[in-house]
């Protein structure tokens, strides 16, 4: 089980390592929210969970993989929104996947701290939507940063100021405490730990 985000941007690196070292291997991957993962894992119901940490997980044994940005993006044509002022109201939506998405948690709580209001909430499962969205001017997102890389390098999406720290979530893979870990489950521990590292490494 992993988060959508991890999945679609970070995974295919990692099984493509996974192949190459044990290529007899079956793997069953799943894409679920965060929560879920890790009542999945709690409840020994899956060997192994990506995703970020979202506490209550004293029982598991967590593979720290680096805290990972979170950016708020939009078309080059909302550049002038400021989300840094309190008490406003902002005449523009907020796109972003299920309740339970941690970096719509963060988003929605510095809202709520700031006593900003926005149109409404559109709600989408694919991030690739979500981003698609955002590029033809609809809304504003708030995504992890790596899942937004090619579109803010290329300038189809800009990355509006929210904050002077940047917000972190950080990613893990884990599995329950009292697991024997398999052949198998080492191997994919070991390349999914050696493929954020080597991505942390990469320049820019």
């Amino acid at each position: 089980m992993t988060g959508e985000t991890l999945l679609a941007y970070k995974m295919p690196q990692v099984l493509q390592r996974v192949k190459q070292r044990a290529p007899h291997v079956r793997l069953s991957l799943q894409s679920l929210n965060c929560y879920v993962i890790r009542d999945a894992l709690l409840s020994d119901e899956v060997d192994l969970g990506g995703g970020y940490r979202v506490g209550n997980d004293d029982a598991l044994e967590l593979m720290p993989l680096g805290d990972q940005s979170l950016a708020l993006v939009a078309s080059p044509l909302l550049q002038h929104v400021n989300f840094t002022q309190y008490n406003q109201h902002i005449p523009c939506s907020f796109i972003i996947n299920e309740p339970q998405c941690i970096f719509r948690q963060r988003f929605e709580g510095l809202l709520r701290k700031r006593q900003i209001t926005l149109e409404n909430t559109i709600e989408l499962w694919s991030i690739e939507s979500i981003k698609q969205c955002v590029s033809a001017n609809l809304w504003v997102s708030f995504l992890p940063r790596f899942a937004v890389e090619r579109e803010l390098r290329s300038g189809e999406l800009i990355e509006l100021p929210y904050s002077e720290q940047p917000e972190l979530i950080t990613a893990l893979c884990g599995y329950h405490a009292g697991k024997v870990v398999s052949p198998a489950m080492r191997v994919f521990l070991e390349c999914i730990e050696e493929s954020f590292a080597s991505r942390e490494k990469m320049p820019g």
